[in-house]
């Protein structure tokens, strides 16, 4: 470890109703299961959320999957939260990935104070795994296995386009087993293996139809899809949307 070298801080603030959690300095593989913890800690409380990034830093592709699939989970998690992100490499990740259109976003601090908080009737969801509670974790095991979800997030990012890529790769790859593997994603994740992967196609999917003019046959196979009818039925299904429809309609 270098003396002095900068390291993500997470904080808790209030501002009004809300509960909001500050994350300050550069997300990478050392502080995503700080970073991962944190959300889903937060994402279980019944009061309105909002996650201030005003002072994050993702200054590599590593860094900006660790971030956008953490706040995709979080959204899992909790529909109504609010992001705090200025106008930058982060808040243009989220907008490639399709989040901008399904996440309340904020440019500043200002502008989350304005923001009239969430109805009654739209009330969080909390889930697991099937719906089931998520198990108690041994106290020695939330920093190793939120490594791991770190670990097997970059390793789905790197590999998303392979139509066969399976669990027990990602484990292999990552020096862990299949049981373990599938154990962090239920609990850290709140999903199955396969919704992860479906989950990080559907964001380059997502990137690929608004930066790129190639045909939806084409982006099918670059994600992972051999048939064309699957992923136009799997992307409806995460964005709720057809890809053509998500293509022309405005960020």
């Amino acid at each position: 470890m270098v003396i002095g070298e900068e390291r993500l801080t997470i904080t808790h603030a209030r501002a009004g109703a809300r509960r909001v959690v500050l994350v300050e300095g550069p997300i990478d593989l050392d502080g995503a299961p700080r970073l991962a913890h944190a959300l889903q800690r937060a994402g279980r409380s019944a009061e309105p959320l909002a996650i201030d990034l005003c002072d994050a830093r993702a200054e590599d592709d590593e860094g900006i999957a660790l971030l956008v699939n953490a706040i995709r989970r979080l959204h899992r998690l909790r529909a109504d939260v609010t992001i705090v992100c200025a106008p930058g490499r982060i808040r243009a990740a989220l907008d490639r990935a399709g989040l901008s259109r399904r996440i309340t976003l904020v440019a500043d601090r200002e502008d989350l104070a304005a923001t009239p908080l969430p109805s009654a009737t739209s009330a969080h969801r909390v889930v697991g795994p099937r719906g089931a509670a998520p198990r108690a974790q041994r106290p020695a095991t939330p920093g190793r296995r939120g490594a791991l979800l770190a670990e097997a997030t970059l390793v789905i990012e790197a590999r998303f386009g392979d139509p066969d890529l399976a669990l027990g790769d990602v484990a292999r790859q990552i020096a862990t087993s299949e049981r373990q593997l599938q154990r962090v994603f239920a609990e850290l994740a709140g999903s199955a293996f396969r919704d992860e992967v479906a989950a990080v196609r559907m964001q380059h999917a997502a990137s690929l139809l608004q930066d790129t003019d190639l045909p939806v046959a084409e982006i099918a196979r670059r994600v992972g899809y051999r048939q064309a009818a699957q992923f136009a039925k799997a992307f409806r299904r995460h964005h709720g949307v057809a890809p053509s429809r998500f293509r022309r309609a405005p960020g």
